[in-house]
């Protein structure tokens, strides 16, 4: 599997990754991407290539691309991560009652629980009620806190506990189902960069696939 091959490469002490282009396919929700693979020759003080591979994202779901042409060190596919709760998690709305004497300290603790969550790849106040500042959502007594994948609700019922507010948490179905194959949903990471699908076809450039 040329997937396989295309991480293995990355394993080898002193190898980076070139993101070279990112291009729509054959199809609108196809993306193509040509990854270099090199090793770093310290003596000639530059990159050897290793491997070519084109990467096509079928049926491409969220994407984004940074510095084309930067090498990294980090090339991942995963199908557990912070990024992938929005379409893998139920969806959840998350309700609260209840009066508080200030509202700064809970404040912090929501976009503390929000970046614990999300560690980055998602940015507070994402998913959160926002038709009224925060403060002044939370200190009108109650109301809808907001709409998130489960995991940031049920940390963020956690917080309500703790400054002793009701809370109620009504769930829903994840946004997206598994093909018929079922290939778990997956997102392929190069440097920052990342692609989210359910399925990637890779082949090495200058072979027959």
């Amino acid at each position: 599997m040329k997937m396989q091959q295309l991480l293995n490469d990355m394993q080898a002490d002193g190898r980076q990754a070139v993101l070279l282009l990112a291009q729509v396919g054959a199809l609108p929700t196809e993306l193509q991407v040509i990854v270099q693979v090199a090793d770093y020759d310290s003596a000639a003080r530059g990159l050897r290539p290793v491997r070519s591979y084109i990467v096509r994202v079928l049926g491409v779901i969220e994407h984004r691309v940074v510095n084309l042409g930067t090498t990294t060190g980090d090339v991942q596919l995963v199908t557990d991560h912070p990024l992938l709760y929005e379409y893998s998690q139920p969806p959840a709305a998350l309700f609260f009652r209840g009066a508080l004497a200030d509202a700064h300290d809970i404040v912090l603790d929501i976009a503390q629980a929000h970046a614990t969550t999300f560690q980055g790849w998602r940015h507070f106040p994402q998913y959160l009620n926002v038709e009224q500042p925060l403060l002044t959502l939370l200190q009108s007594g109650g109301g809808l806190l907001g709409q998130m994948p489960l995991p940031l609700a049920q940390r963020l019922a956690q917080v309500l506990d703790r400054h002793g507010l009701e809370h109620k948490l009504l769930t829903g179905e994840p946004t997206l189902k598994p093909p018929a194959s079922g290939q778990p949903l997956q997102a392929l990471f190069i440097g920052e960069s990342y692609f989210v699908s359910f399925a990637f076809s890779v082949d090495e450039m200058g072979k027959t696939p």
